[in-house]
């Protein structure tokens, strides 16, 4: 259809954003992630799969990379859901010191520090940003990970998808009404990609 050709033309240009990006930025009230995507390539989930063996999952609509391990630095809030537990109760704040997640409060933080046991688990793994308009947030990190204007991380593994850490899990955290800032410029702001 014509939105779903929109749709993946917005995870494309977003995910070239984030290929061409040397620094990222999450914000969010008060608090600030900051990460390196140096040399790293990124993914878009842009639901076009027209070549023998291509494939994705759906619903399809997001961009995402995976972040150089060790250089996360700071605060986010995770106030949408986690993978493996639902919509979160409350937000949820991690710190990042040298890409590990090294401190929880909120809610769920007890449910979340569980789970990451190892410094691998640790590891911010992924960074990415939903474009898929007709997604909403129900606790399906599937679905959730693609609702439009949102932004998510990852902790654990991104080993298949560009980076070096193979972890034995993957836990998706998504981020809402965030801004998103890739060298300087805006990418997502007040839940709208700005491409």
């Amino acid at each position: 259809t014509l939105n779903g050709i929109a749709q993946g033309r917005i995870a494309d240009r977003v995910t070239e954003i984030l290929s061409r990006g040397e620094r990222a930025r999450i914000e969010k009230d008060g608090r600030a992630l900051d990460m390196s995507l140096a040399g790293r390539r990124g993914v878009s989930s842009n639901g076009l799969y027209h070549s023998p063996g291509s494939s994705g999952n759906l619903p399809t609509g997001e961009g995402y990379i995976a972040p150089v391990e060790g250089t996360a630095e700071g605060t986010v809030v995770i106030d949408g859901s986690l993978g493996g537990l639902g919509v979160v109760s409350g937000p949820l704040e991690v710190r990042f010191e040298k890409g590990l997640a090294v401190e929880f409060s909120g809610p769920d933080a007890e449910w979340l520090r569980s789970r990451l046991s190892t410094p691998e688990s640790r590891n911010l793994a992924e960074l990415g940003v939903g474009t898929n308009r007709k997604a909403r947030l129900m606790g399906n990190l599937l679905e959730d990970e693609k609702v439009y204007g949102t932004i998510h991380i990852a902790f654990g593994s991104n080993a298949t998808f560009g980076g070096t850490v193979s972890a034995g899990l993957h836990i998706d955290g998504i981020i809402l009404g965030a801004t998103l800032i890739v060298d300087g410029r805006v990418l997502v702001t007040g839940g709208d990609v700005v491409v």
